[in-house]
């Protein structure tokens, strides 16, 4: 009876572990939903770079999170959110990572767009925006000087700047 005991602990143990993680995890590498096997979203470039301006001016106003965390266990398992839309385009976040994580929104807009008014066309070539029209995926581009990931809640570990995707599809909606 004892060990059977130890055994039902330790798989409810392992259980309780592994349902912070994520059993489909995606790369963080672009993903351009124009390459072999995707499916094309068929968003606007003028939409693409509205949703990037708004994540940036939201981040920026007074009283609003500077912040988009994705909490464990509501987050886990791949689930994927909702952070903004505009027309046809949505703007999805998915945590791939087995630990809580919070990126700032400025971060995501540049994930986006490459940099806002200031991004070189290769900053924007990198960016999602250089999926054009296709829409697609990328793990966020964390700016790692940025003084924000020096808060508490970052050098103490309750969150990492890792592990949150950031993907660009159709509105299903739209």
């Amino acid at each position: 009876m004892m060990l059977s005991n130890k055994l039902l602990l330790g798989a409810l143990a392992l259980a309780s572990q592994t349902a912070a993680i994520c059993f489909a995890p995606e790369p963080t590498k672009r993903i351009c939903y124009d390459e072999a096997g995707a499916t094309p979203q068929n968003l606007t470039l003028q939409e693409i770079t509205y949703v990037a301006g708004y994540l940036r001016y939201y981040g920026s106003q007074k009283g609003n999170p500077q912040f988009y965390t994705m909490n464990l266990p509501d987050a886990d398992n791949c689930a994927e959110w909702q952070v903004t839309t505009k027309g046809s385009t949505w703007v999805m976040a998915k945590l791939v990572g087995d630990q809580a994580a919070s990126v700032t929104f400025d971060d995501i807009a540049n994930t986006i767009d490459g940099g806002g008014a200031t991004a070189t066309d290769e900053d924007k070539a990198a960016a999602l925006l250089g999926c054009n029209t296709a829409g697609g995926q990328m793990g966020v581009v964390v700016d790692a000087e940025d003084p924000r990931y020096q808060q508490p809640q970052f050098t103490d570990g309750t969150y990492t700047n890792q592990g949150i995707i950031i993907k660009l599809v159709r509105n299903p909606g739209a």
